[in-house]
């Protein structure tokens, strides 16, 4: 290091600048790439602990109706033996349940392909008693007919009754509208 020469004597030197500390930059775009993939990071983590907090959740309800739903069968069951009139009662309903499992869809193909010239407009069974009430329209006496005793030989129904029929006019037609019974072979 050099000093400054002196010009008058007795004069105090001027103070040497040492500055051992490097200036700081502005951070460069390394820096905010780094910034902005760290916060990407972040969020992403962040996210993914919300949906295994929700995904816990709903295992913990599931766990818990699973459990409720065990110790409700243990009780029954439990009642179920010392109680001659909740057994009855509870194989009724099984027996109720099995008939609303049933296939429903063969049956109304079978009424739905019997009839050319009927349309349906309603089915109501009553597994009770075995019967099915059909209620549509025919395009005239002879086509209802037709559709009565096409049940002759199904399989699923039989017996056919017609209970009531009325003429009608629709859109410049006249139809026939009718309720028919059928014995219900699969109740």
């Amino acid at each position: 290091m050099k000093l400054p020469s002196m010009g008058r004597p007795g004069a105090r030197p001027p103070t040497p600048e040492l500055d051992f500390v490097q200036r700081r930059h502005a951070p460069g775009w390394l820096g905010w790439l780094l910034l902005a993939v760290g916060a990407v990071a972040a969020f992403a983590s962040f996210d993914r602990w919300q949906t295994t907090e929700d995904e816990v959740a709903a295992l913990r309800d599931d766990n818990r109706r699973a459990a409720r739903k065990a110790e409700q069968a243990r009780v029954l069951a439990r009642r179920e033996q010392d109680d001659p009139a909740l057994r009855a009662r509870i194989d009724v309903a099984r027996k109720l349940s099995l008939q609303r499992a049933r296939e429903w869809q063969p049956l109304f193909a079978e009424l739905e392909a019997r009839g050319k010239d009927v349309a349906l407009l309603s089915v109501e069974p009553d597994a009770a008693r075995g019967v099915l009430r059909v209620t549509g329209e025919a395009r005239d006496l002879n086509a209802l007919f037709a559709y009565t005793e096409s049940f002759a030989d199904a399989q699923a129904v039989g017996a056919p009754r017609i209970e009531v029929f009325e003429l009608k006019e629709r859109d410049g037609l006249q139809v026939v509208a009718f309720s028919l019974r059928l014995q219900w072979r699969g109740a």
